[in-house]
């Protein structure tokens, strides 16, 4: 992989992850390609744009703040692989810290075209988030 494509999805995926912390959902749509798909394991796997920012936009109407601390980072081929620790505010409560490995894969065009979250519900729960479905 080029060194400039590498840098351009890297930066995307920052910038992407900034845009939760802004909870700001047109930002977030406007790094993903109009047929992305969204595995938000261990949830229901979403495909669309239209599905994945109902769900965002849904998540963020119960949400009082979202932050995405990146932790490691690593790109290869079309690919950008993240090791996070999240953390959400709700008005009820919280969850803090919550371990995710994201991983995003891009189109011809540099847009996010898969998008697959990988960490623990019970661990969700536990700490206090929301029931999710």
């Amino acid at each position: 992989m080029s060194n400039d494509k590498q840098e351009k999805q890297t930066k995307t995926v920052k910038d992407f992850c900034a845009a939760w912390d802004r909870m700001d959902l047109d930002a977030i749509m406007e790094y993903m390609s109009e047929d992305a798909v969204y595995d938000n394991l261990p949830l229901e796997t979403l495909k669309g744009q239209e599905a994945i920012a109902n769900f965002i936009g849904g998540f963020f109407q119960i949400a009082t703040s979202a932050k995405f601390d990146i932790l490691n980072l690593t790109a290869d081929e079309n690919r950008v692989v993240t090791e996070r620790v999240d953390s959400f505010g709700f008005a009820e409560g919280g969850v803090d810290k919550l371990p995710v490995l994201g991983i995003f894969e891009f189109n011809d065009e540099g847009k996010i075209n898969a998008w697959r979250e990988y960490w623990d519900m019970q661990m969700w729960l536990d700490k206090g988030g929301p029931a999710l479905s």
